[in-house]
């Protein structure tokens, strides 16, 4: 009786888990191939998370960081770009809506610019990485060099998250 009791109880938190997950992360981070017309990465996120986009400046083969935060509403907002030189491309004055420090010998530009989208066509020698939650996705392990990507945050397909979850997969 008490083995039966834990085992409905068991049941109950594993199908509340998985129907209440989708409210925990009710956005996604995509990453598509406009030129394949395909989602090469799909990621469960939700408000406040941040992801990285790291490569190699192509002049100044120096690190770049591009730091987007997701907001309330879904929407990318670039928050801060790191780097050790100044390069083309890249934030380089403070102005009303940016400021510049520099910590360790990097460059720090602090801002909040809204992202409708980022189109980035990944680079031979860049070695664009994205890095979410501690996974860091090689960009040209998923597309091709010289590839055009677009990275967009999206509400998260509620029903194809159900089926992800199945059993019945």
């Amino acid at each position: 009786m008490i083995f039966r009791t834990f085992v409905n109880i068991l049941i109950i938190l594993i199908l509340s888990n998985l129907c209440f997950a989708a409210n925990d992360s009710p956005f996604s981070i995509r990453v598509e191939s406009l030129e394949r017309e395909k989602v090469l990465l799909d990621l469960s996120a939700k408000p406040g998370d941040r992801f990285y986009i790291n490569y190699i400046h192509s002049s100044d083969k120096t690190p770049v960081q591009d730091i987007i935060e997701i907001g309330e509403k879904g929407e990318m907002i670039l928050i801060e770009e790191n780097f050790y030189w100044f390069g083309a491309g890249l934030e380089f004055m403070d102005w009303d809506k940016a400021s510049i420090t520099i910590e360790d010998g990097k460059i720090k530009v602090h801002l909040k610019r809204y992202l409708p989208f980022l189109r980035l066509r990944v680079g031979r020698v860049a070695n664009h990485t994205l890095d979410f939650n501690g996974v860091v996705v090689p960009l040209k392990e998923i597309a091709r060099g010289g590839e055009l990507l677009k990275i967009w945050v999206g509400p998260r397909d509620q029903r194809r998250l159900r089926r992800e979850n199945s059993w019945e997969n």
